[in-house]
């Protein structure tokens, strides 16, 4: 009985030794005050929309919150300020703050807890759809200088080639300006990514670029053809209603996953004082459910009444969440020598070792696992195949701490690897 209560301490006390633990949230607020033939005042009103948001948050209780759809740039500004007076600075709150609006149509947004971030920069990249966003956080609460780079992405939509082709484009404007930026230290991206698989080009250029070390990672590491298919009914965050009642909805029920947030490499492996904190993720009041259904139908127990009737009415998509560590993070792993080869390591682990290669080159890799006092366990030389998943037993091992290397032809990266039941 006293193992299974200390192993999960162990890797609670190895794996999340940080400061402070924020929170993200990420959410289309769909034509929040953007008035069209189908969202009116009448069926979208965002006096009301705005009461049903603050229900949200206030059970939430995110520290970041990224939006979309907010508006034209003639309303963003005002929209942004209602947003931050009836939703986030509410009954004697202060400490939200709002990133100021670009763009001009369906535009985007960041407030942040002032008390915990502040603003360092925002870049713009500008496609032939609308602007991605780039939100720099410096961490006020982290010892070091440790910065927070949020990407807002709201993706062409439709279903057609050219629909695809358009958020193809728009991500590959991304990408080039992060090559050309140099690093991908401590981002995420967020947003609406109107994406049906990750077969897409969209999405394959976000998570295998041609650049490996520009790569983001599905947290929860659910891959495949998302749309209607009830394999993926737990991560569907499209669409809350399942009928017509209401113009400004999408209906059909819960059978897409648009909404993401990804990580880079860094902040998978904490390697500049940001880790996702493994497990955190969730699409907000989705419980697997709701397949083909609303978020209401059938009784949906894993949220207040009124927070699943505010997340039914607010939009038709559902926000999705991620926690971080901020601060020390105990240091999980390096950065690769070889700026285009990086290892893709799950952890903490049980009996099973298992990681990934991704790179355009192949070569001869030496992955070699060490103990804490540097005594080598186990070694083998692996051929590199980007994408390629190996597997290792390492059910023999002790619980603790290991130290994984790979290294080769220009190759050296080097991983803090918990093994724990």
């Amino acid at each position: 009985m006293k193992r299974f209560l200390l192993v999960p301490v162990l890797c609670f006390s190895l794996i999340a030794l940080s400061q402070e633990t924020v929170k993200l949230m990420f959410y289309n607020l769909l034509n929040f005050n953007n008035y069209t033939s189908y969202c009116t005042n009448e069926n979208n009103s965002h006096i009301d929309k705005a009461e049903y948001l603050e229900t949200i948050l206030l059970n939430q209780q995110p520290d970041i919150l990224a939006v979309c759809e907010v508006g034209t740039n003639v309303s963003a500004s005002y929209t942004l300020n209602y947003i931050l007076g009836n939703s986030l600075n509410t009954n004697g709150e202060t400490k939200w703050m709002a990133a100021s609006p670009t763009g001009s149509y369906l535009v985007n947004g960041l407030f942040y807890d002032k008390n915990k971030f502040q603003l360092i920069a925002q870049p713009t990249i500008t496609t032939a759809v609308r602007d991605i966003n780039i939100y720099k956080l410096k961490c006020l609460d982290s010892e070091e200088t440790t910065y927070f780079n949020i990407i807002v992405a709201h993706l062409k939509a439709g279903s057609e080639s050219q629909d695809a082709s358009d958020r193809a484009d728009m991500v590959d404007e991304l990408m080039e300006y992060l090559q050309n930026l140099g690093n991908n230290e401590n981002f995420v991206i967020v947003g609406d990514f109107n994406v049906y698989t990750d077969s897409e080009a969209a999405f394959q250029k976000l998570v295998n670029p041609d650049n490996s070390s520009l790569a983001f990672y599905d947290p929860i590491n659910q891959m495949g053809d998302w749309n209607n298919n009830y394999s993926f009914r737990e991560y569907h965050t499209q669409s809350t209603h399942s009928d017509s009642d209401s113009d400004c909805h999408s209906y059909g029920g819960m059978d897409d996953r648009f909404d993401f947030i990804l990580i880079s490499s860094s902040i998978k492996d904490g390697n500049y004082d940001i880790k996702y904190k493994t497990n955190s993720y969730w699409a907000v009041g989705q419980d697997g459910l709701r397949y083909n259904n609303s978020i209401n139908y059938p009784t949906n127990t894993t949220l207040p009444a009124d927070v699943i009737d505010a997340l039914y009415n607010m939009s038709d998509h559902l926000p999705v969440v991620s926690e971080f560590y901020i601060g020390e993070t105990n240091g999980i792993g390096s950065i690769s020598s070889d700026p285009l080869f990086y290892a893709n390591v799950l952890n903490p682990v049980s009996d099973v070792l298992q990681y990934q290669y991704k790179t355009n080159n192949i070569k001869k890799v030496k992955m070699s696992l060490f103990s804490i006092s540097g005594v080598e366990m186990l070694s083998f030389e692996d051929l590199t195949e980007n994408n390629s998943v190996i597997t290792r037993d390492i059910s023999w091992l002790s619980n603790g701490i290991y130290i994984m290397n790979f290294s080769g032809e220009g190759i050296n990266q080097s991983f803090r690897i918990v093994k724990c039941e």
